[in-house]
Parts: C-alpha cells; structure tokens; sequence
C-alpha cells in the first residue's frame, strides 16, 4: 500500500507503537504500509505533513488487519477481488484499466484521510 504526493534515515513509533521509518522511496510515493505492521515514509517528506501521511498508511494497516485489503508482489486483494500489479502499477480486474500505485481512483486509496 503506498501513498503518493527515493536509506532509512531515522525511525520513530507513534502513540499507536507503530513503526514508522523514514526512508527513501521509490518516486512520487510519500508512504507505505507494510505487512509486518511498520509504516515507511519517504525522507522527503516534511515533518509537518509526516503525521498526515502517518494517519493515511495506519488506516491501510487497520484495513489489512481486518482482512477489506492485502497484498503480496503480484497483487492487491481488495473485498474479495485480485488487483494484479506490477512495475508500479494496479489493473482493475474489471476493465483493464491501469493506474499507478497509490492513485486515489483505486477503492482502497479514494476514502483515505
């Protein structure tokens, strides 16, 4: 699950205990969540919009632990549905349709913070 606006540099829990890093992320991802519960959070980011993006990866993480939504290297399972991915993109099982990671046109992205 990745959120879009390049080393670990430091890393910090927040009231929750979850473990957030900053580290650099691939381009245009300011943040993932990942399964082992820890959040990255691209070292771009500013400290003032680091709890924004923060608040947005645990609502993934909450989502992921209920079981609405997973993921692994070859797709995003979301309420039942296989969403392929691949070289930084999801496709909709039903069209076809393409859309980078993160995009806020996917169902699990467009009711986030």
């Amino acid at each position: 699950m990745a959120f879009k606006l390049g080393s670990e540099t430091r890393n910090f829990k927040n009231s929750s205990n979850t473990k957030i890093f900053k580290k650099n992320l691939d381009e245009g991802i300011m943040g993932e969540a990942n399964s082992d519960g820890s959040i990255y959070i691209d070292i771009s980011v500013p400290e003032d919009q680091v709890e924004y993006v923060a608040t947005h990866e645990m609502q993934h993480q909450t989502d992921m632990k209920i079981g609405k939504t997973t993921y692994d290297e070859n797709a995003v399972y979301h309420m039942g549905q296989v969403w392929p991915r691949g070289n930084g993109y999801i496709t909709d099982p039903s069209t076809g349709k393409k859309y980078p990671e993160g995009d806020r046109n996917l169902p699990w992205e467009n009711n986030k913070v």
